[in-house]
C-alpha cells in the first residue's frame, strides 16, 4: 500500500497540472448541468407534479444520454493510466523504481478516483440554486445527500477500474479509449435490458429482477435516497475488485512469465467468482440500512407483521400506466413491493396493459374499473391463491391541486399493498345468507324450464364476487325464518322482495340484528304482483335504525344515462365510509331504477344523487317535478344508526345489482356490495394500521427569465468557471516553475 499511495500522490500531482483534466472536468460538469436543467424544469413546472424523492435522486439516476456522456468522462480519466505511460516510456521507468504492477495500478486507480470525486464538488452549487427558489420550505436530508454522493463516486470508481484494465490491455491511448468505452457501455446496458425489453418481466420475471438489481442507474438512485443495501455495496466492491485484478494481470502481460500471467488471470476469475457468490448471498439474505430522514426504505412494523403471517406465497402484479405522469408513482410501487419481497414470499412482476395475464377486461372487472381507465392509469393486482384485490391509482396516491400547481399530497402505497395482503391473508369465515320465498332476486339463475324469472334478473354476479372473496353464499327458505335466523349466517341479505316478509320473519330478523348480525335490505324497484312498488315488511324494524324506503323513484337530470331511461350513473356521490372506500371519483355504480332511501337522525347516506335530484312520488307516469315530490339530494343507499352495535344497510334498488346491469361492466356495484357485506360482518380493515406518508418533493417558483438564467449557469457557467480555474492554476504552476 505504501507504493500504491506513493504512485497515487505522484499521479495526482501530475494530473492536476495537465490541462486535459480541466477539459474533461468541464465536459463532466456540462453533462451534470444538462441533467440538472431537466430536473430544474420539472421542479419549476406548475402544470405537473413535482418529482418524487430528494433533489439528487433524479439527478443521479439520470437518463441514458447523461449516463453515456458520464461514461465518456470516465473513459477519458482511465484511458491514459497505462497506455499513455507505455507509449512515453514512463511505465517501465515507474516499475524499475521498485514499484510492482499491482501497486502501480492501484495507485493510478486511487488518483483517478480522487480526480473523479473532485469533479463532483462544483455540483454542490445546485443546492444553492434550489435554495434560492424553493417554495416548499423543506430542509435538506444531509444523510441521503452524503449517501448519494458517496454512492456516485463509488460507482464511478468501480467503472474506472475497468477503464484502467482496458488501458492496460492496449498500447495506445486511442485504442484504450475505444476498448474502455465499449466495456463501460456494456456494463451499463446489462442493467438496462429490463427497460428496453419490457416483455422480459412477464416471460422471465426472475431474470428481469436480477437485471434490475445490477442496474447502475437503480443502484445510484437507491444510494441517493439513503438506501444502503449490503447487496449493492458488495456488487460495487466486487465490480471494482474484479476490474483492478484484471488490470493488474494485463499489466503483467509481456513483462512476466506466461505462467505468472496465467496465475494472475486465474486469480482474477477467482475474484470475480467470489464477488458473484458474495452478491448472490447478499441478495438471498438482504441487509439494508436506511439513513434517510423520513425512513422511506424502512417498512412499517404493522407491514412486517402482515408479511410475517402470510398463509401462502403471494404475488404483486404491477400493471404499468400509459399515462406518463403516473410513472413515478408506479416506480415507487415497484420499490415498496421489492422491499416486501425481501422479507416475505412474494413474487413481484411489472407488465404492460396489453400483456396482462387473463386480459385487461378480467382485471378491470375484478377491480370495478373500466378497461380504458385501467389501461391509462394502471393498477396493482395483489393475490394469494385464487383470491385477489385490485388497487387502483386513486388508492395509491392523493394529489393536492392549488391553482396551476399540482403536487402529491400523500402516498398510501405501503398502506394499500399491506392492507390488501392482510385482507387476503385473514380468514374470512363469513356466510352470507339470502332470503327466498318472497319474490327476491335469486343468488343464482333459475333452472331452465322452471318457469322462474329471466336469467338476467338475479344476483349471480354478486354471489360470484362474494365467493371469490372467500365467503360462503347460502339461500335460506322461509321455514328457516319462522323462529330465528340460522346461526351459520353472519350477514342476512334481503334482495328485492315483491311480497312483504311476515311479521314473524321480521321479528326473527330484528333479533338477529340485535344479537350482532349484519343486515342488507335491497328494496324492489319493480312492481309487485298487484302492481306498484311494494314494501319489504321490515319497515317497522328499519324505522328503529332511522331508515325508511318511501314509494318514490330518484330522478336526477345531471346523472341520467341517455341509453337507459331512468338509470343514474354515480361516480362522485359517495360518503366517507368504509363501504365507499375507493369509489369516489374512481369507480362508477349504475342505479336502475333508483328508489329513494330516507334517512334521519344518526343514519348515514352511503350513495347519493346530485343536488339537482328529487324523489318522484308519482311512479305511474312520466317524471314531473312538483310539490308532492321528495326534496333532494336523493339518497340511494344508506347505513342505519349503529346503536347497540347494530349494522344495517339499506339499498333502494335491488335491480341495480342484477346480472343484466352488472354484466356490461359499466357498474362496480358488485364490488360495492362485497365491501358492504364485509363491513356488515365486522371484518376489520387493516389498512388503517399503516399510516400514509407525505412524499419528499421539491417545488420551485421561478419566472421564465430566472429559469433560463439558472439553466445557463448550471450548463455553461459552472463548467466554464471550472475550466477557467483549471487554466489559471496550470498557468500559475508553469510560471512558478519557470521562475
Amino acid at each position: 500500500m505504501t507504493g500504491a499511495l506513493r504512485v497515487a500522490r505522484r499521479e495526482l500531482v501530475v494530473t492536476l497540472r495537465a490541462p486535459v483534466v480541466y477539459v474533461v472536468g468541464g465536459l463532466f460538469l456540462v453533462v451534470q448541468g444538462i441533467a440538472f436543467a431537466a430536473l430544474l424544469g420539472a421542479m419549476a413546472d406548475p402544470r405537473r407534479p413535482a418529482p418524487l424523492g430528494e433533489l439528487l435522486e433524479g439527478q443521479l439516476a439520470g437518463t441514458l444520454l447523461t449516463w453515456v456522456l458520464e461514461l465518456v468522462v470516465l473513459t477519458l480519466l482511465g484511458m491514459r493510466a497505462v497506455a499513455d505511460e507505455r507509449r512515453s516510456g514512463g511505465w517501465e521507468l515507474l516499475l524499475t523504481a521498485r514499484v510492482s504492477e499491482g501497486a502501480a495500478i492501484v495507485g493510478k486507480w486511487l488518483a483517478a478516483t480522487a480526480i473523479y470525486a473532485l469533479l463532483w464538488l462544483p455540483t454542490l452549487a445546485y443546492f444553492a440554486v434550489v435554495a434560492a427558489f424553493r417554495s416548499d420550505g423543506g430542509g435538506w436530508d444531509l444523510a441521503s445527500i452524503a449517501a448519494g454522493y458517496g454512492g456516485a463516486i463509488a460507482i464511478g470508481a468501480a467503472l474506472l477500474a475497468w477503464a484502467i484494465a482496458a488501458s492496460a490491455a492496449t498500447s495506445t491511448p486511442l485504442a484504450a479509449g475505444a476498448l474502455g468505452f465499449a466495456v463501460l457501455i456494456a456494463l451499463f446496458l446489462v442493467g438496462e435490458l429490463g427497460a428496453v425489453w419490457p416483455e422480459l418481466a412477464t416471460a422471465h420475471p426472475a431474470l428481469a429482477a436480477a437485471l434490475d438489481d445490477v442496474s447502475l442507474r437503480q443502484t445510484a438512485a437507491a444510494f441517493a435516497r439513503g438506501e444502503l443495501s449490503l447487496a449493492a455495496v458488495v456488487r460495487v466492491a466486487g465490480l471494482a475488485a474484479t476490474g483492478l485484478s484484471l488490470a493488474i494481470a494485463l499489466a503483467c502481460a509481456g513483462r512476466r512469465r506466461r505462467a505468472d500471467v496465467r496465475v494472475r488471470l486465474a486469480s482474477t476469475l477467482a475474484v470475480a467468482a467470489i464477488a458473484g457468490f458474495g452478491a448472490l448471498a447478499a441478495a438471498r439474505h438482504p441487509v439494508r440500512w436506511d439513513v434517510s430522514a423520513d425512513r422511506r426504505s424502512t417498512l412499517d412494523p404493522a407491514t412486517r407483521d402482515v408479511l410475517a403471517n402470510l398463509p401462502a406465497r403471494a404475488s404483486i402484479e404491477i400493471i404499468e400506466p400509459t399515462l406518463a405522469e403516473l410513472e413515478p408513482v408506479y416506480a415507487e410501487v415497484a420499490r415498496v413491493a421489492d422491499l416486501m419481497a425481501e422479507v416475505a414470499p412474494i413474487d413481484v412482476t411489472r407488465v404492460d396493459p396489453a400483456d396482462v395475464p387473463g386480459g385487461t377486461a378480467a382485471v378491470a372487472r375484478a377491480g370495478g374499473l373500466s378497461v380504458a381507465d385501467l389501461a391509462s392509469h394502471g393498477a396493482v393486482v395483489v393475490a394469494i391463491g385464487a383470491r385477489r384485490v385490485v388497487v387502483d391509482r386513486v388508492a395509491l396516491a392523493s394529489y393536492d391541486v392549488r391553482g396551476d400547481a399540482v403536487s402529491l399530497a400523500q402516498l398510501a402505497i405501503e398502506q394499500q399493498l399491506a392492507g390488501a395482503l392482510a385482507q387476503l391473508a385473514q380468514p374470512t369465515a363469513i356466510t352470507a345468507c339470502a332470503t327466498s320465498g318472497h319474490g327476491e332476486l335469486p343468488m343464482a339463475p333459475p333452472d331452465a324450464g322452471s318457469g322462474g324469472s329471466d336469467s338476467q334478473a338475479d344476483w349471480r354476479i354478486v354471489a360470484d364476487r362474494l365467493r371469490g372473496d372467500g365467503m360462503t353464499v347460502d339461500t335460506i327458505e322461509p321455514s328457516e325464518l319462522s323462529d330465528r335466523v340460522p346461526a351459520r349466517c353472519a350477514v342476512l341479505i334481503v334482495a328485492g322482495p315483491i311480497r312483504p316478509l311476515s311479521a314473524t320473519e321480521a321479528l326473527a330478523i330484528q333479533h338477529f340484528v340485535a344479537a350482532g348480525g349484519g343486515l342488507l335490505v335491497a328494496a324492489a324497484a319493480r312492481p309487485g304482483p298487484t302492481g306498484g312498488l311494494v314494501g319489504t315488511g321490515l319497515e317497522s324494524m328499519l324505522d328503529g335504525y332511522d331508515l325508511a324506503i318511501p314509494t318514490a323513484i330518484a330522478v336526477d337530470p345531471l346523472l341520467a344515462v341517455r341509453e337507459i331511461p331512468g338509470a343514474l350513473l354515480v361516480s362522485d356521490g359517495y360518503s366517507d365510509h368504509p363501504i365507499d372506500r375507493g369509489f369516489a371519483r374512481a369507480r362508477a355504480t349504475l342505479w336502475f331504477p333508483p328508489r329513494v332511501v330516507a334517512v334521519r337522525g344518526r343514519a348515514t347516506p352511503l350513495v347519493s344523487a346530485s343536488a339537482e335530484s328529487y324523489g318522484e312520488t308519482d311512479v305511474e307516469h312520466e317524471p314531473h317535478r312538483d310539490e308532492t315530490d321528495l326534496p333532494g339530494p336523493s339518497v340511494l343507499a344508506a347505513v342505519g344508526s349503529t346503536h347497540g352495535g347494530a349494522r344495517v344497510v339499506v339499498v333502494g334498488s335491488a335491480e341495480s345489482f342484477s346480472t343484466a346491469v352488472l354484466a356490461g361492466g359499466a357498474s362496480a356495484g358488485d364490488l360495492w356490495l362485497d365491501q358492504a357485506v364485509r363491513w356488515l360482518a365486522g371484518v376489520p380493515d387493516r389498512r388503517g394500521d399503516i399510516a400514509a406518508r407525505t412524499p419528499a418533493q421539491v417545488r420551485l417558483v421561478m419566472t421564465s427569465a430566472q429559469r433560463t438564467a439558472a439553466i445557463a449557469t448550471c450548463v455553461g457557467g459552472i463548467p466554464l468557471a471550472w475550466t477557467l480555474f483549471g487554466g489559471a492554476f496550470v498557468w500559475w504552476r508553469r510560471r512558478r516553475r519557470a521562475s
